[in-house]
């Protein structure tokens, strides 16, 4: 009785099974055999917009506008003499010209071709007008990148272009695709996720020649979501402005958090120009000079750190407990070191620690260096971050250099008392970048937090959460002396950042000289301020310029600019 049940049920499905099949087969057969025959659907894309990206009080500094864009649909554009002429005059370009970017740029029948962008409304209202003699010529209004300060922040921003072939074997999982547009350094390419719209479409069903029958269906883009930054756009522009085309970088930073208020490499460039045609002769220029625009030196540039590294020296010696601040030595304006003359900048006859850091004397930290040895020196130069990317969050970052004696012999090489002596005071090998400079003056300022720089407050509509500081562990005494020297630096009569005109400003840091083979030597200036609670970190590097007071006259005319505009 169980079997018979079963097999009337098995019977009953297959019965249902051969009636649907029937029904599609005998009803509905010549309406699928032409759609699968005959017909098939494609998707036109539609854009959206870009993200945006902010200051920190919310004002733009890369935006969007609504630009025209002539663009023909290969599938229903009649490519005749008649039909290019015409469209030659409604756009000004010259008929052998839109055949050419026709030819260079045809990737499929639906994937339109852009003939010209930023076209004004009556250009476009041209094409409307004619869209009976024009078939295939469509308008697109698209939304277009657009830079309020022109070329202000662009290291920070990086620049859009179309994707490259190796950028598109990374992201094609991610749904990008030949032509479409993305981030190139900065944050552009930092928050490429975020910033990216998310492309729509009209899907349209076509007969077998390809002609629309049909629209099918309308997607909307959906716009990339805003990136909030931590910089001020005003003492960014400030900046900028006072180095006046001049190589180097700078950078603001809040000591106790690592949230950076200005980010300045120079010279810049316009980050606009990636995106159009015209601006090709301009693009080569950036890419041939030889003063590199295009590198972010605050981050991607590293240099010889000079006196400032004396600094480092003094701590590392406090902590050892090598010397004591009174500890004085005679400085004639050289030093033997085995058979070779190592020279001071002047002859500053006796000094002790302070004095020594006021002064930047040489010989003083030629003394310190060989007393405490290279490797508490690599130590300490590791403890305060150097040699190592910061974790900033921006692309490229480098890590810089800290030699050490167990580094050179595994090279073969052998490490002599004049290593040690140059490297006391920031010469040799050691390699810094201006971020990483601005970082370590930070645990000076804050009390020995090593803090992580950051630039984005809030992304996608939720906050950052900047990282932890590390505790460094150093001796609030051994900071405290350091500060003090660094406050003579300025303050001091004789002090080699003593330039007056500070406006009542409680400035304290140290300047340094880095010497280059060849060539000018480089300008630092790096410290906080007020002294007495310090709140901001700065770094001002000009790269071979000569003696580091140009650092320092470029760091006044800052602070008394922002000053004047109650920015501080």
């Amino acid at each position: 009785m169980r079997v018979s049940k079963i097999k009337i049920i098995i019977l009953a499905l297959f019965l249902i099974l051969i009636l649907r099949l029937a029904y599609l087969q005998a009803v509905k057969g010549n309406f699928y055999y032409s759609l699968s025959n005959k017909n098939c659907i494609r998707v036109i894309p539609v854009g959206g917009a870009r993200g945006k990206i902010l200051d920190h009080s919310g004002e733009p500094i890369a935006d969007n506008q609504i630009s025209y864009c002539i663009s023909i649909l290969p599938i229903e554009f009649r490519q005749s003499k008649e039909t290019i002429s015409k469209l030659s005059a409604l756009i000004g370009k010259r008929a052998e010209q839109i055949n050419k970017i026709i030819k260079n740029n045809l990737i499929s029948a639906f994937t339109p071709i852009m003939l010209e962008k930023g076209v004004d409304k009556r250009t476009a209202f041209l094409i409307e007008e004619n869209k009976l003699d024009l078939p295939g010529v469509i308008v697109q209004v698209l939304p277009a990148r657009s830079y309020p300060y022109k070329g202000a922040a662009a290291h920070l921003l990086g620049y859009l272009g179309e994707i490259d072939r190796w950028r598109i074997t990374r992201l094609k999982d991610y749904g990008y695709k030949i032509k479409d547009i993305i981030g190139f350094g900065g944050i552009e390419q930092q928050m490429e996720q975020v910033l990216r719209s998310r492309e729509g479409g009209t899907q349209i069903q076509v007969d077998h020649r390809g002609r629309a029958v049909r629209t099918l269906g309308f997607r909307a883009s959906a716009a990339g979501e805003d990136v909030s930054l931590t910089i001020d756009i005003k003492i960014q522009k400030i900046i900028e402005d006072s180095f006046a085309g001049r190589k180097g970088a700078a950078v603001l930073m809040e000591a106790d958090t690592g949230r950076i208020i200005a980010l300045v490499s120079s010279p810049g460039f316009y980050p606009g120009a990636f995106l159009d045609a015209e601006s090709s002769d301009y693009i080569r220029g950036i890419l041939s000079n030889s003063d590199a625009p295009l590198l972010n030196r605050a981050v991607s540039g590293q240099y010889p750190f000079g006196s400032v590294f004396k600094i480092i020296s003094t701590v590392a010696a406090l902590e050892k407990k090598k010397i004591t601040p009174e500890k004085r030595f005679f400085c004639p304006g050289m030093l033997m070191v085995g058979p070779k003359q190592f020279n001071c900048w002047s002859r500053h006859d006796s000094q002790d620690l302070r004095e020594a850091i006021a002064h930047s004397c040489n010989v003083y930290f030629y003394h310190l260096a060989l007393i405490l040895g290279a490797d508490y020196l690599s130590e300490y130069a590791l403890k305060f971050g150097l040699g190592r990317p910061t974790g900033i969050d921006l692309p490229y970052e480098v890590s810089g250099n800290v030699p050490s004696m167990l580094a050179r012999r595994m090279k073969l090489r052998n490490w002599y008392d004049g290593d040690t002596a140059n490297f006391g005071i920031g010469q040799g090998d050691l390699l810094v970048s201006p971020v990483q400079a601005v970082r370590f003056m930070s645990a000076i300022a804050n009390g020995g937090k090593l803090v992580t720089p950051y630039l984005i407050e809030r992304a996608a509509g939720k906050d950052s959460s900047p990282k932890p500081p590390i505790q460094l562990g150093i001796d609030r005494k051994s900071l405290q002396i350091a500060i003090e020297g660094m406050r003579q630096v300025v303050n001091l009569d004789t002090g080699t950042a003593n330039i007056g005109g500070w406006s009542g400003l409680k400035v304290a840091g140290k300047t340094g000289t880095a010497q280059v083979h060849n060539k000018l030597s480089h300008g630092w200036f790096v410290g906080f301020f007020p002294y007495d609670k310090p709140k901001i970190v700065f770094c001002f590097f000009l790269e071979n310029t000569g003696p580091s007071i140009h650092a320092v006259i470029l760091a006044q005319q800052v602070f008394n600019r922002m000053k004047e505009d109650n920015l501080m």
